[in-house]
């Protein structure tokens, strides 16, 4: 109706991957070119190397907030754009969608996603969902992250029609994206004209697309 104010549209009902992290800030210095963070809790380990090409734009803008204000080994929080890498969560590929002050040590290393279901092997518990370009969002082209669904929830997975996406919430395990909640939920609008390589973005999109990486939220 005109005149009513344009509801927002929760990450919930559109695609998307993120894992959440947290960790302490390491500016760069003699020891490393550029900052890094160092993660730390729910599963998640090692040194997140915060390379420009791996920073959202939104990422990218805070990083240097955050150098500027905090000291070195402050906690940060971030959320992930994650990627796969058979059958493993893979830190190198994966891309830090935000980075903040104020971290959420409960929330560390649980992951959202929803997805079109690609692949479905009920007997090793192998879920592959296709990650999809949202109608207003900046990621370029789909990709596929590869979950394990645990022996008690695998009657569970239920089966999707071309209408019908799958939500799941889970937690990282030994680097294994493991899934403890599954929906069937309506697939979300994609981005009108699909999403094949090579297409150009919509121009007032085109330079934060350039600038940003290939995203990890449509």
């Amino acid at each position: 109706m005109e005149g009513q104010e344009k509801r927002e549209v929760s990450l919930a009902e559109l695609y998307h991957a993120v894992v959440r992290a947290v960790g302490a800030l390491l500016p760069p210095g003699e020891e490393r070119k550029r900052p890094a963070v160092r993660l730390e809790g729910g599963g998640l380990e090692g040194e997140l190397s915060l390379k420009r090409k791996r920073l959202s734009p939104a990422a990218g803008k805070s990083l240097r907030k955050t150098l500027s204000r905090h000291p070195e080994g402050a906690a940060v929080g971030l959320t992930l754009w994650p990627r796969t890498r058979e059958g493993r969560l893979d830190l190198a590929a994966s891309q830090v969608g935000h980075l903040y002050i104020r971290p959420r040590p409960e929330l560390a290393g649980t992951f959202s996603v929803l997805g079109l279901p690609k692949s479905w092997e009920p007997g090793e518990g192998r879920l592959v969902l296709e990650v999809r370009p949202n109608r207003e969002g900046i990621l370029p082209k789909p990709f596929a992250l590869e979950l394990l669904v645990p022996p008690a929830l695998r009657p569970g997975v239920p089966p999707v029609g071309e209408e019908e996406a799958l939500r799941v919430q889970g937690r990282v395990v030994e680097g294994l994206l493991v899934v403890e909640e599954v929906e069937k939920v309506p697939r979300p609008p994609e981005r009108e004209g699909g999403a094949a390589k090579g297409d150009d973005p919509p121009p007032g999109r085109r330079r934060r697309e350039r600038a940003g990486p290939s995203g990890g939220v449509g």
